[in-house]
Protein backbone atom coordinates (compact mmCIF):
# COMPACT_ATOMS: atom_id res chain seq x y z
CA UNK A 1 0.00 0.00 0.00
CA UNK A 2 1.71 3.32 -1.14
CA UNK A 3 -1.09 5.50 -2.63
CA UNK A 4 -0.74 8.95 -1.03
CA UNK A 5 -2.88 10.78 -4.30
CA UNK A 6 -6.12 10.11 -5.25
CA UNK A 7 -7.26 10.87 -8.91
CA UNK A 8 -10.47 11.65 -9.25
CA UNK A 9 -12.35 12.56 -12.42
CA UNK A 10 -9.03 13.73 -14.19
CA UNK A 11 -8.20 16.06 -11.41
CA UNK A 12 -6.41 15.05 -8.39
CA UNK A 13 -6.72 15.02 -4.89
CA UNK A 14 -4.24 15.44 -2.37
CA UNK A 15 -4.83 14.14 0.55
CA UNK A 16 -3.01 16.38 3.58
CA UNK A 17 -0.27 14.90 5.78
CA UNK A 18 -0.75 14.17 9.21
CA UNK A 19 -0.16 17.14 11.91
CA UNK A 20 3.31 18.03 12.36
CA UNK A 21 2.39 17.21 15.50
CA UNK A 22 1.44 13.44 14.83
CA UNK A 23 4.48 12.65 12.73
CA UNK A 24 6.53 14.25 15.64
CA UNK A 25 5.11 11.70 17.90
CA UNK A 26 5.41 9.01 15.63
CA UNK A 27 8.93 9.62 14.88
CA UNK A 28 10.47 10.16 18.11
CA UNK A 29 11.19 8.19 21.21
CA UNK A 30 11.06 10.14 24.31
CA UNK A 31 10.21 10.48 28.20
CA UNK A 32 6.86 11.89 29.05
CA UNK A 33 7.80 15.59 29.35
CA UNK A 34 9.17 15.84 25.72
CA UNK A 35 6.20 13.67 24.69
CA UNK A 36 3.85 16.13 26.58
CA UNK A 37 5.41 19.40 25.54
CA UNK A 38 5.00 18.29 21.41
CA UNK A 39 1.14 17.81 22.16
CA UNK A 40 0.75 21.17 24.71
CA UNK A 41 1.91 23.03 21.28
CA UNK A 42 -1.77 22.75 20.55
CA UNK A 43 -3.92 23.82 23.68
CA UNK A 44 -6.92 22.97 22.37
CA UNK A 45 -6.04 19.56 21.25
CA UNK A 46 -4.14 18.40 24.09
CA UNK A 47 -7.71 19.72 26.60
CA UNK A 48 -9.40 17.52 23.91
CA UNK A 49 -7.06 14.54 24.50
CA UNK A 50 -7.52 14.92 27.92
CA UNK A 51 -11.47 15.19 27.79
CA UNK A 52 -10.82 12.18 25.83
CA UNK A 53 -8.57 9.80 27.82
CA UNK A 54 -11.13 11.02 31.24
CA UNK A 55 -14.27 10.40 29.48
CA UNK A 56 -16.53 7.35 31.10
CA UNK A 57 -16.65 5.28 28.15
CA UNK A 58 -12.96 4.42 28.72
CA UNK A 59 -13.26 4.06 32.35
CA UNK A 60 -9.97 5.08 33.35
CA UNK A 61 -9.12 3.69 37.41
CA UNK A 62 -8.49 7.45 37.93
CA UNK A 63 -8.30 10.67 36.55
CA UNK A 64 -5.42 12.17 34.55
CA UNK A 65 -5.14 16.06 35.05
CA UNK A 66 -2.36 16.70 32.88
CA UNK A 67 -0.77 15.54 29.30
CA UNK A 68 2.89 14.39 30.66
CA UNK A 69 0.63 12.40 33.50
CA UNK A 70 -1.64 10.63 30.43
CA UNK A 71 1.77 9.94 28.54
CA UNK A 72 3.19 8.38 31.53
CA UNK A 73 0.03 6.48 32.48
CA UNK A 74 -0.93 5.69 28.73
CA UNK A 75 2.83 5.20 26.94
CA UNK A 76 3.48 6.38 23.71
CA UNK A 77 1.91 4.46 21.24
CA UNK A 78 -1.66 4.77 22.91
CA UNK A 79 -1.29 8.31 23.26
CA UNK A 80 -0.02 9.23 19.66
CA UNK A 81 -3.14 7.07 18.50
CA UNK A 82 -5.28 8.84 20.47
CA UNK A 83 -4.16 12.35 19.70
CA UNK A 84 -4.20 11.14 16.22
CA UNK A 85 -7.66 10.51 16.17
CA UNK A 86 -8.78 13.81 18.03
CA UNK A 87 -6.69 15.30 14.97
CA UNK A 88 -8.96 14.59 12.33
CA UNK A 89 -11.66 17.28 12.89
CA UNK A 90 -9.53 19.91 12.98
CA UNK A 91 -8.23 19.02 9.68
CA UNK A 92 -11.22 17.67 7.57
CA UNK A 93 -14.73 19.23 9.22
CA UNK A 94 -13.29 22.71 8.88
CA UNK A 95 -16.52 24.71 7.27
CA UNK A 96 -20.30 24.84 9.40
CA UNK A 97 -22.53 22.13 7.39
CA UNK A 98 -24.73 20.13 8.75
CA UNK A 99 -23.83 17.10 6.40
CA UNK A 100 -20.44 17.20 7.98
CA UNK A 101 -21.25 17.49 11.24
CA UNK A 102 -23.44 14.68 10.59
CA UNK A 103 -19.98 12.76 8.89
CA UNK A 104 -18.68 13.99 12.40
CA UNK A 105 -21.14 13.50 15.30
CA UNK A 106 -21.68 9.44 14.12
CA UNK A 107 -18.35 8.98 13.31
CA UNK A 108 -18.03 10.33 17.21
CA UNK A 109 -21.17 7.92 18.24
CA UNK A 110 -19.73 5.18 16.33
CA UNK A 111 -16.09 5.57 17.65
CA UNK A 112 -17.58 5.51 21.89
CA UNK A 113 -19.91 2.46 20.90
CA UNK A 114 -16.72 0.23 19.82
CA UNK A 115 -14.93 1.44 22.55
CA UNK A 116 -17.93 0.29 24.56
CA UNK A 117 -18.12 -3.31 22.53
CA UNK A 118 -14.16 -3.68 23.01
CA UNK A 119 -14.49 -3.20 26.67
CA UNK A 120 -17.96 -5.37 27.02
CA UNK A 121 -16.84 -8.36 23.94
CA UNK A 122 -12.98 -8.63 25.84
CA UNK A 123 -11.66 -7.94 22.05
CA UNK A 124 -9.43 -5.42 20.41
CA UNK A 125 -7.90 -2.80 21.88
CA UNK A 126 -10.08 0.62 23.26
CA UNK A 127 -7.65 2.73 21.31
CA UNK A 128 -7.63 0.99 17.78
CA UNK A 129 -11.43 0.53 18.31
CA UNK A 130 -11.17 4.36 19.06
CA UNK A 131 -9.11 5.01 16.15
CA UNK A 132 -11.19 2.84 13.21
CA UNK A 133 -14.55 3.93 14.65
CA UNK A 134 -13.50 7.83 14.34
CA UNK A 135 -11.74 7.38 11.10
CA UNK A 136 -13.56 4.87 9.16
CA UNK A 137 -16.17 7.27 7.37
CA UNK A 138 -13.42 10.26 6.74
CA UNK A 139 -13.15 9.58 3.45
CA UNK A 140 -17.05 11.14 3.08
CA UNK A 141 -15.84 14.51 4.11
CA UNK A 142 -13.18 14.69 1.73
CA UNK A 143 -15.69 13.41 -1.18
CA UNK A 144 -18.34 15.77 -0.29
CA UNK A 145 -15.38 18.66 -0.64
CA UNK A 146 -14.83 17.58 -4.00
CA UNK A 147 -18.57 16.43 -5.60
CA UNK A 148 -21.74 18.83 -5.17
CA UNK A 149 -23.70 15.56 -5.62
CA UNK A 150 -22.01 13.78 -2.86
CA UNK A 151 -24.70 14.51 -0.19
CA UNK A 152 -27.51 12.76 -2.30
CA UNK A 153 -25.12 9.81 -3.96
CA UNK A 154 -24.38 8.53 -0.30
CA UNK A 155 -28.03 8.62 0.96
CA UNK A 156 -28.89 6.70 -1.91
CA UNK A 157 -26.46 4.30 -1.79
CA UNK A 158 -27.24 3.56 2.21
CA UNK A 159 -31.14 3.13 0.81
CA UNK A 160 -30.34 0.53 -1.65
CA UNK A 161 -31.39 -2.54 -0.44
CA UNK A 162 -28.58 -4.84 -2.23
CA UNK A 163 -26.33 -3.05 0.67
CA UNK A 164 -23.20 -2.62 -1.64
CA UNK A 165 -22.16 1.19 -0.64
CA UNK A 166 -19.27 1.22 -2.34
CA UNK A 167 -19.90 0.12 -5.06
CA UNK A 168 -22.54 2.57 -5.71
CA UNK A 169 -20.71 5.15 -5.52
CA UNK A 170 -17.86 3.64 -7.79
CA UNK A 171 -20.87 3.88 -10.03
CA UNK A 172 -21.83 7.05 -9.89
CA UNK A 173 -18.33 9.01 -8.72
CA UNK A 174 -15.94 6.39 -9.98
CA UNK A 175 -14.29 6.53 -6.18
CA UNK A 176 -15.93 5.75 -2.90
CA UNK A 177 -15.46 6.92 0.83
CA UNK A 178 -13.86 3.83 1.85
CA UNK A 179 -10.75 4.12 -0.35
CA UNK A 180 -10.32 7.59 0.08
CA UNK A 181 -10.30 6.68 3.81
CA UNK A 182 -7.85 3.78 3.25
CA UNK A 183 -5.09 6.44 1.49
CA UNK A 184 -5.51 8.88 3.69
CA UNK A 185 -5.24 6.87 7.16
CA UNK A 186 -2.08 4.60 5.94
CA UNK A 187 -0.77 8.63 4.69
CA UNK A 188 -1.67 9.09 8.51
CA UNK A 189 0.53 5.89 9.21
CA UNK A 190 -2.92 3.73 11.02
CA UNK A 191 -1.63 0.42 11.51
CA UNK A 192 -2.30 -2.11 8.12
CA UNK A 193 -5.02 -4.01 9.79
CA UNK A 194 -6.93 -0.50 10.57
CA UNK A 195 -6.07 0.94 7.00
CA UNK A 196 -7.62 -2.74 5.29
CA UNK A 197 -10.34 -2.47 7.44
CA UNK A 198 -11.04 1.34 6.41
CA UNK A 199 -10.71 0.19 2.21
CA UNK A 200 -12.89 -2.69 2.47
CA UNK A 201 -15.50 -2.11 5.07
CA UNK A 202 -18.15 -1.70 2.89
CA UNK A 203 -16.81 -4.64 0.63
CA UNK A 204 -19.30 -7.01 2.05
CA UNK A 205 -17.52 -10.07 -0.08
CA UNK A 206 -14.14 -9.21 1.37
CA UNK A 207 -15.28 -9.67 4.70
CA UNK A 208 -17.00 -12.48 4.54
CA UNK A 209 -14.00 -14.05 2.88
CA UNK A 210 -11.62 -13.04 5.96
CA UNK A 211 -14.11 -15.09 8.37
CA UNK A 212 -13.41 -18.18 6.02
CA UNK A 213 -9.69 -17.33 6.08
CA UNK A 214 -10.30 -16.88 9.94
CA UNK A 215 -6.16 -16.81 10.13
CA UNK A 216 -5.68 -13.04 12.10
CA UNK A 217 -8.11 -13.01 14.57
CA UNK A 218 -7.36 -9.64 15.86
CA UNK A 219 -8.59 -8.23 12.60
CA UNK A 220 -11.91 -10.38 12.95
CA UNK A 221 -12.38 -8.72 15.88
CA UNK A 222 -12.08 -5.18 14.83
CA UNK A 223 -14.03 -5.90 11.73
CA UNK A 224 -17.05 -7.48 14.20
CA UNK A 225 -16.73 -4.04 16.47
CA UNK A 226 -17.15 -1.73 13.34
CA UNK A 227 -19.68 -3.38 12.25
CA UNK A 228 -21.26 -3.89 15.16
CA UNK A 229 -20.88 -0.24 16.52
CA UNK A 230 -22.82 1.50 13.05
CA UNK A 231 -25.55 -0.92 13.86
CA UNK A 232 -25.92 -0.10 17.52
CA UNK A 233 -25.21 3.76 16.87
CA UNK A 234 -27.89 3.85 13.85
CA UNK A 235 -25.17 5.28 11.26
CA UNK A 236 -27.66 4.41 8.52
CA UNK A 237 -29.96 6.87 9.96
CA UNK A 238 -27.54 9.34 11.00
CA UNK A 239 -26.17 9.53 7.01
CA UNK A 240 -28.98 8.54 5.11
CA UNK A 241 -31.75 9.01 7.19
CA UNK A 242 -33.00 5.41 6.16
CA UNK A 243 -34.30 2.91 9.50
CA UNK A 244 -32.97 -0.18 7.78
CA UNK A 245 -29.35 -1.28 7.81
CA UNK A 246 -29.34 -3.34 4.52
CA UNK A 247 -25.48 -3.99 4.85
CA UNK A 248 -26.15 -5.20 7.97
CA UNK A 249 -28.53 -8.01 6.93
CA UNK A 250 -26.45 -9.26 4.06
CA UNK A 251 -23.11 -10.13 7.09
CA UNK A 252 -25.15 -10.01 10.07
CA UNK A 253 -25.03 -14.28 9.91
CA UNK A 254 -21.25 -14.39 9.98
CA UNK A 255 -21.01 -11.63 12.64
CA UNK A 256 -22.88 -12.94 15.75
CA UNK A 257 -21.87 -16.36 14.72
CA UNK A 258 -18.21 -15.91 15.15
CA UNK A 259 -19.25 -14.04 18.55
CA UNK A 260 -21.30 -16.79 19.07
CA UNK A 261 -23.90 -14.65 19.72
CA UNK A 262 -27.84 -15.75 19.44
CA UNK A 263 -30.85 -13.14 19.13
CA UNK A 264 -31.07 -13.06 23.55
CA UNK A 265 -27.68 -12.22 23.66
CA UNK A 266 -27.28 -9.79 20.59
CA UNK A 267 -30.36 -8.19 21.92
CA UNK A 268 -28.95 -8.01 25.70
CA UNK A 269 -25.55 -6.78 24.42
CA UNK A 270 -27.55 -3.88 22.41
CA UNK A 271 -29.26 -2.79 26.06
CA UNK A 272 -26.26 -3.16 27.74
CA UNK A 273 -24.40 -0.85 25.35
CA UNK A 274 -27.69 1.76 24.85
CA UNK A 275 -27.54 1.93 28.60
CA UNK A 276 -24.16 3.23 28.61
CA UNK A 277 -24.43 5.59 26.05
CA UNK A 278 -27.39 6.88 28.38
CA UNK A 279 -25.22 7.69 31.27
CA UNK A 280 -22.62 9.50 28.56
CA UNK A 281 -22.83 13.07 26.99
CA UNK A 282 -21.68 12.76 23.33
Amino acid sequence: MSQQNVEISGSELILPPPPEMIQELRSISADASSLGAIIAKDAELAQEVLETINAPYFNLVREISSIDEAVRFLGQDRITKLTTARSLRAAFIKKSNSFLEDVWSSSNRVAIVAVLLAKELKRSTTEEAYEIGLFHNIGMAILFNHFDNYRSVIRSAYKHESGAIGAFEQHHLQQDHAAIGASLSEKWHLSENLVLIIKNHHNLKWIEQQFKNDNDKELLDLICILKLSELFSHLSGNIAQVPTNHEWLKISDTIVEYLDLNSMKLEKLKRSIAEKLSEIKI
